[in-house]
Order: C-alpha cells, then sequence, then structure tokens
C-alpha cells in the first residue's frame, strides 16, 4: 500500500471519528431549533455565490498534492494531448494524481474521494476520455488503455475504491494519438484507437478487448499513400450517416470512412434520424439519374448506381425493423442526467460486407491540420472543424450527401482503387458493302471507359466532398515550446476540447484557451432546411478564457445547476503551486446578487478573420495541389545520406549510399509518374465536361439566336400555326367534355339498379293492397265496390229519413201535446218500476249461476 492510500485511510478515519464525536455532543445537547441554526448559517455564507461554488471545487482533496518532483522530467513528451481530468453530470469529478485515478463528488458537506480499482496500472496515465452514456471511461497512457466501468454513484459505500470493473485492451501497437468513442454503437462501448503509425483500431468492449473488430493500416492504402494520419472524429452524434463516417486528417487534407462499422454491430438511432437517412438517399440517387439517365443494364454494371441502390436498400431495412411485428428493444441514455432518453437498437443489413474503405481525400486545405472535431450536433448535416499549430481554423459541413463505400464479398480489387470498366463482348455488325464481320469493340470500350471515368470522377467530386465553409486565423504567439530544458525544442501541440452542443475550446500551443461559441449553426441549419441558401452565413465568436506560459496538464467543463452561478472550467497547469484554475466562462446570477457583467470573456488580440466568406467552392485541382506539396517534401538523402560525395575510393559505404540514392529517386520518380498520370487524367476529364458545356451552350444559342429572317419568320409561322392548332384543340376539348357529361347524366337516369330482397318483398305488398283496393280478391268485393254499395245505401237511408221528418212535420199541436203526456207517463213508469226491474234481473243472473253450476 502506497502513501497515497495511507493518507486516504488516515483521513477517512479521523472523519469517522468527527462524526462520532459531534453525535455524542447533539445527544447530550438537544437543539430544539436546529433547522433555524442552519439556515442562518447558510444566509451567512452567501447561498449561489460565485464564491461558495468555487471554494467546493478547490476545497476538495481530490485536487490535493497534485505534481510530484518525479512527474516533471517525462512531462509533454507524448503526441497525445495531456487530460487528466473529466467529469460527469456536472457532479461527479475524475482526476489522475500520481498515477491514481480519484473520483468524488463535488458538495458542500464532503471533500473526501474514492480512488479507481485498475489491474497493474503500472504505466502514467496521460489522458482520461468518458463515453457520452457516462458508463464507461477509459484511462489512456502513452502505448496502454485500460477501461473502468461507472456506478451510478460513485461515493456509495465505506470502501476505499468505488464499485466498478477494469479491463486491459492489449493489441495495441505504436503510440496512441488519439482516442474516441462511437456513440452510435449499442451500449456505447466502441472505442476506436489511432495510433502514431496511421493505424485505426475499433474495440467493441462487449465483444473482445483482444481482437479488434475494425483494423485499418492507412499506410497501404493507394490513395493515403505519403500522408500520416493526425486526428480522428465522427460526425454529428443525431445524424445517423454523421454517427457511422469516421473522419480522418492529415497534415493539409481529410478523408473518410462511411460506414465505419461491421455486420454483426448494431446500431441505436432514432425515427427521424433514419427518415433523414433516406430522404439524403434518395437525394443522392436523384442526383445520379438526373446526371446519369440509365437502364436496368448499366445499373447492374455501373458501380456507383449498385452503391447507391445498397444504401437506401440498408436504410430501409432499418427503417422496417421499427415498423415490424417483432417488437424493437430500446436502449437508454444519459442515464446519469435529469433527461434520459430512449434511443431504437437496430440491426444492419450488411451480408456481402468484408470491411470499410477509405474515401477522399473529401477536402484539401492550405493550412495545417493537427487535431478535428465535431460540433453543432443536429439531425441533418454534420459540422466540422479543424485546427493547427498555424493557429488557422477551419469550418467545414457535410451538405452533400455520401454514399457507402465498403470491400463486399467476391471483390478481388480494392475498393479506394479507380473501378475497371467491364467490356462488352463483341457481336455481328453487317458491313455497308459485301460480308464479314466488323469488330467495333474498341469502339465501345473506350465508350464505356470514357463514362467509367467520368462516373467516378463525378462520385468523388460530388459525392464525396466535404464543403469549406469558413476559415478564420487567430492569433498565435512565438512561445510554442516547453519550458523544460530537457524538452526545449519540442513543440507543444494545439488541440480541441469539448463544452457543449454549441461551444468548444482550442488549446492553442497547449497553453492560451480560447472558447468558440458557434450557435450561428441554429440559423444555419434552419436556412437550409427553408433553402434559403442565399442566407446561410457563419459567424464563429472566440473569447480568451486563460493565457499562461506553463503547459495546460488537465482541464473540464462544470456547469452550477444547483445555485445557477454559471458555468465554468477547471483548468490545471505545470506549475508546482497554484495549478489549480477555476475560471468562470458564463455569469447566470440573478443581478441584485452580482454586478459582474454577463458576458465576462473578451479576445486579448484582433481575430483575423475572412469576413465575407460566406461559402468557398473547393477548387478542382485542390488535391492535386496538396499532392504534389507533400511531394516537393520528400528528400531523397535521408537518414544520413550524402548526396555529393566523390566515388573515387570506391567504398562499401559509398556504394550503398548510392544504391539508396538510387532506390529512394527511382521511388520518386514513380510517385510523380503517378501524379503526372492523374493530372493528365484529370485534365482530360475536365476537357470533356467542358466540350460537352461548349456544345450545350452552342446548341441553346442556335436555338434562342437564329440569324437568318426567313428561319424566324419561319418559326413564327410555326407558333401561329401551333397556337392556332391548340385552340381547336380546346375547343374540342370542351366539346369531349360536354358531351362525357351528358352521356353519364343520361346513363345515370336511364340505368336499371338490382332490387333487394326488402324492396321486392315492399312492391309485392303494394300490389297486394292495390289489388284488393282496386280489383279485389277471388270472390270478395273490391273495396271500392264495397264504398260506392255503402255510399248508395247511406243516400237511400238519408232520402228516407227526409220523408219522415217531413210527415212529421205535418202533427198538429193538439197532437203534440197528447204524445207529450203519453211520454211522460211512460217515463214514470219507468222510473217507478226501475227497482223491480233490477230485482228481477238480479234473479235472473243467480238462476243462470246455479244452471251453470249444476
Amino acid at each position: 500500500m502506497n502513501s497515497e492510500q495511507n493518507d486516504f485511510l488516515e483521513t477517512n478515519r479521523k472523519k469517522k471519528q468527527e462524526k462520532k464525536r459531534r453525535k455524542t455532543i447533539q445527544l447530550q445537547y438537544q437543539d430544539p431549533f436546529p433547522s433555524q441554526i442552519l439556515f442562518h448559517h447558510c444566509i451567512m455564507s452567501s447561498i449561489g455565490s460565485k464564491d461558495q461554488f468555487v471554494s467546493q471545487i478547490t476545497n476538495q482533496s481530490i485536487f490535493k498534492h497534485f505534481l510530484d518532483s518525479n512527474t516533471s522530467k517525462e512531462e509533454l513528451s507524448s503526441p497525445l494531448p495531456y487530460n487528466r481530468l473529466v467529469c460527469r453530470g456536472n457532479s461527479d469529478v475524475f482526476f489522475v494524481s500520481n498515477n491514481l485515478v480519484r473520483c468524488c463528488t463535488i458538495n458542500p458537506d464532503t471533500t473526501n474521494y474514492k480512488l479507481l480499482k485498475v489491474v497493474n496500472p503500472f504505466y502514467e496515465i496521460i489522458s482520461l476520455l468518458m463515453n457520452k452514456s457516462g458508463t464507461l471511461l477509459a484511462l489512456i497512457g502513452e502505448q496502454e488503455i485500460d477501461v473502468v466501468t461507472l456506478p451510478a454513484n460513485v461515493v456509495k459505500g465505506d470502501g476505499v475504491y468505488v464499485d466498478g470493473s477494469s479491463f486491459k485492451i492489449q493489441n495495441l501497437t505504436g503510440k496512441i494519438r488519439k482516442c474516441v468513442w462511437q456513440t452510435t454503437a449499442a451500449n456505447d462501448s466502441m472505442l476506436v484507437v489511432l495510433n502514431d503509425n496511421s493505424e485505426i483500431k475499433a474495440f467493441d468492449l462487449t465483444k473482445s478487448l483482444e481482437v479488434p473488430i475494425i483494423n485499418i493500416d492507412l499506410k497501404t492504402l493507394d490513395n493515403f499513400k505519403n500522408q500520416e494520419a493526425t486526428s480522428i472524429a465522427f460526425g454529428s452524434d443525431q445524424n445517423l450517416a454523421g454517427g457511422l463516417t469516421l473522419y480522418v486528417s492529415t497534415k493539409s487534407s481529410i478523408f473518410a470512412v462511411y460506414p465505419f462499422t461491421t455486420s454483426s454491430t448494431k446500431l441505436v438511432t432514432t425515427e427521424e434520424a433514419i427518415d433523414v437517412a433516406l430522404q439524403d438517399t434518395k437525394a443522392a440517387m436523384e442526383l445520379i439519374q438526373e446526371k446519369y439517365p440509365t437502364n436496368l443494364t448499366e445499373i447492374a454494371t455501373s458501380p456507383m448506381n449498385k452503391a447507391a441502390l445498397k444504401q437506401f436498400d440498408y436504410y430501409l431495412n432499418i427503417k422496417n425493423q421499427l415498423s415490424g411485428t417483432v417488437p424493437i428493444v430500446k436502449e437508454v441514455r444519459d442515464v446519469y442526467t435529469n433527461n434520459p432518453y430512449e434511443l431504437f437498437v437496430v440491426q444492419q443489413n450488411l451480408n456481402d460486407f468484408e470491411g470499410p474503405v477509405l474515401q477522399g481525400p473529401i477536402v484539401s486545405v492550405g493550412s495545417d491540420i493537427q487535431d478535428i472535431t465535431s460540433f453543432g450536433d443536429n439531425p441533418f448535416i454534420s459540422f466540422m472543424a479543424s485546427v493547427g499549430d498555424n493557429a488557422v481554423v477551419n469550418y467545414y459541413a457535410q451538405l452533400a450527401p455520401m454514399l457507402m463505400k465498403y470491400r463486399a464479398s467476391g471483390d478481388v480489387s480494392d475498393e479506394s482503387k479507380e473501378s475497371t470498366p467491364v467490356v462488352l463482348t463483341p457481336r455481328y455488325i453487317k458491313p455497308r458493302k459485301g460480308f464479314g464481320f466488323v469488330d467495333n469493340t474498341e469502339i465501345e470500350e473506350r465508350a464505356l471507359v470514357k463514362q467509367t471515368q467520368s462516373q467516378a470522377s463525378f462520385w468523388k467530386e460530388e459525392l464525396s466532398v466535404l464543403d469549406l465553409l469558413h476559415t478564420d486565423k487567430l492569433p498565435a504567439d512565438d512561445t510554442n515550446t516547453t519550458n523544460n530544458n530537457n524538452n526545449s525544442n519540442k513543440k507543444l501541440p494545439t488541440y480541441f476540447g469539448s463544452l457543449d452542443e454549441f461551444r468548444f475550446t482550442i488549446f492553442m500551443a497547449s497553453k492560451k484557451i480560447v472558447i468558440v461559441d458557434c450557435t450561428w449553426v441554429k440559423d444555419f441549419v434552419n436556412d437550409l432546411v427553408g433553402n434559403k441558401v442565399d442566407d446561410v452565413a457563419v459567424a464563429p465568436h472566440y473569447g480568451v478564457a486563460s493565457e499562461e506560459p506553463e503547459p495546460i496538464l488537465a482541464f473540464t467543463y462544470i456547469k452550477d445547476k444547483i445555485t445557477s452561478t454559471g458555468e465554468y472550467l477547471l483548468v490545471f497547469r505545470s506549475k508546482t503551486k497554484d495549478d489549480l484554475e477555476v475560471i468562470q466562462i458564463v455569469n447566470t446570477a440573478p443581478e441584485d446578487l452580482t454586478t459582474e457583467p454577463k458576458e465576462i470573456l473578451r479576445l486579448t488580440d484582433k481575430v483575423q478573420s475572412n469576413a465575407g466568406l460566406t461559402y468557398k467552392a473547393p477548387s478542382p485541382f485542390d488535391e492535386l495541389l496538396a499532392e504534389l506539396q507533400n511531394l516537393s517534401k520528400i528528400k531523397i538523402a535521408t537518414g544520413g545520406i550524402q548526396g555529393n560525395t566523390g566515388l573515387d575510393k570506391g567504398n562499401v559505404d559509398d556504394l550503398e549510399n548510392l544504391n539508396k540514392l538510387s532506390i529512394n529517386t527511382i521511388q520518386l520518380a514513380k510517385e510523380y509518374s503517378i501524379f503526372g498520370i492523374k493530372l493528365q487524367t484529370r485534365i482530360l476529364s475536365n476537357l470533356d465536361s467542358l466540350k460537352e458545356q461548349k456544345s450545350i451552350l452552342n446548341k441553346i444559342k442556335s436555338q434562342c439566336e437564329p440569324n437568318d429572317s426567313e428561319i424566324k419568320k419561319g418559326e413564327e409561322d410555326k407558333l401561329t400555326k401551333l397556337a392556332d392548332r391548340q385552340e381547336k384543340l380546346d375547343k374540342r376539348f370542351v366539346d369531349l367534355q360536354k358531351k362525357i357529361y351528358d352521356a353519364l347524366n343520361k346513363y345515370n337516369k336511364e340505368r336499371s339498379l338490382p332490387i333487394s330482397d326488402a324492396e321486392s318483398s315492399w312492391f309485392k305488398e303494394i300490389d297486394s293492397i292495390d289489388q284488393s283496393v282496386n280489383t279485389g280478391v277471388k270472390d270478395e268485393v273490391s273495396l271500392t265496390e264495397k264504398i260506392e254499395r255503402l255510399s248508395s245505401q247511406v243516400k237511400s237511408v238519408l232520402e228516407s229519413s227526409k220523408a219522415k221528418d217531413s210527415k212529421t212535420s205535418e202533427v198538429t199541436p193538439v197532437e203534440q201535446l197528447e204524445l207529450e203526456r203519453k211520454l211522460s207517463k211512460l217515463k214514470h213508469w219507468l222510473i217507478r218500476e226501475d227497482k223491480a226491474i233490477q230485482a228481477l234481473k238480479d234473479k235472473l243472473t243467480a238462476s243462470l249461476k246455479l244452471v251453470d253450476e249444476q
């Protein structure tokens, strides 16, 4: 156990004793209002102040005893930039001190820390790199890498070490230059490593720690000869094509590997990203079809058309997985933050995939490139930035969609080379005179070779291009060397650091920190989506956060989300005293609590910028010029060989030098010959394109501007005739339309529709009613006839009643009085005999009941 662990155990033991003592005091003196005391104490400490948050950081034990006398001798000796500090979720901090990885959670209550348990860390840890999910932390040395799994709570438990596992990646060759995580891969467990031998290795930590699933030796590729890889970076994480594209930079160019994956790798993505990838592929296919209208036979033999169809089928298969019957698996990201989100886990349809292929160079610039990075993540396009020792910052955008290019099963040649055209078999052609066989194979072969070369040039210049948007020249000083005597002539690297989605940092010569604000990306993307091409503009803003002569060894970005005092940078420099610097880059405290301005960063020097530059199309010969510059840097006399040496003595060493010089000269002449062939091909291709454009322009000119007046008059007559003919056609069309309309109306009126069962029964019922009313059924008389008979009877009754009335009207008054007297007597007699009649009725009813019972 070393002194670091002993100090940690002693500190932990003292803290436990202090807690026990405080608990005893609280049991002896119970305070009735403990919350009030705590409240007043917090008020006196100025809640939400910048000083309080900074003190919480600087008082952490994790940052004590940063530098030792043993570490200064070997500092800054690796091509990998130093960064021994990383932060997760704006609270958990991981820091390398004395080759031990400490971790703690920043809070005002505790200052203790824990250690990450690493198996055999017998190397200097230069940099820390955490995946986007915050579940894996890579400990990167000069030639070694260990990966540690991180729990949700790093300070949970009483042990010295954090609960987690450690894994060592094997079979790493050369010195590590840069590492990146591929967040598009499932489980966020794909680590990509670039070494100083221009080799790229990708390890899926869920499958193997020894065998990389992707291994690319760039120097063995024909389009990467005499080049040296300086940096790597993926595109936009929210864009599926950007997440599958690995950009590789050299001193003056950028290449691309798309797709950077394997057939067995699962991806995580969103439905929106899949739709955008499909739309981009459709746009590329439409562009190809517009430039080269083809039939099915030509599609089957054209590499560009086959690549477009394969890419469309690839993304369509991923799209169909989301709408299929099989339930889709989802993966949750950012579980350690307040905004977790879900992604769909999909499989890839790459049955013929044998390995990725390097495309490019997709862009060439005149400035030096030392590091590249991606910024401004969005679902539509990828934005990239590059920086070099000359303090020139370039901004790029993947505006044109790219086509996938990989080694397929059955391919014999390397896909990075120009595709060889397929020569058609000769066929019989009858000559003009006589008989025999006319062989036109040579003519067809020339036409096919020309078309294949044109398509290959179109693919390279239109569908494999990274557009250069903007260039800025930052002020740079001349003190770009270390202050150490052992490394006085060593040049310090210039590299990028990440802040958030639209901001990043530039470490100029590992000393000056420049913050770049790229919020213009939002308007840029909105303008492109709205087809406002004329309104797009690139306007980055810069601010110098820190500038000191000592090199930077560690940095991280942290945001105060508890008291909202602002955003900060934690910077460690190679000092023996006051090595920690906490820089407030954004002040979000309320105005009544602070008088500091919101924007605290200002440029110390004026930035040289191309003010009028919004978009710069690459020249057709930029790539060849960059290659020519690289060839001019090659020296024949290398390795101590003297070019001007006499051969009089005939020594063996002189002959060996002569042999080496001859070999180098032959190799350089070969490279220049290859360059000359490429230049000739490019000139001939451009010449053919210009000739074709000229013929098209001449044809348009002859059609639009005729010189002969008779031809012009004839054209006018033709136009007049065409106009008259069109009027007649319009009239015929109107008449025909009217006839069709009338015929349809007539048809609708006359057509008979089939009668349903309900309608037929209803009609039968109506017929039966009509028959019974009008004609009658069998022997029965119809209702009409019955009504007529009843009407005649009623008429006769009325007539007889009228006759009786006339007779009664002839009675005399005496007779009328006599009649009334008799009726009155009858009435009284009936009233008197009513009771007797009722009694007789009752007796009769009783008698009938008796009869019924018997």
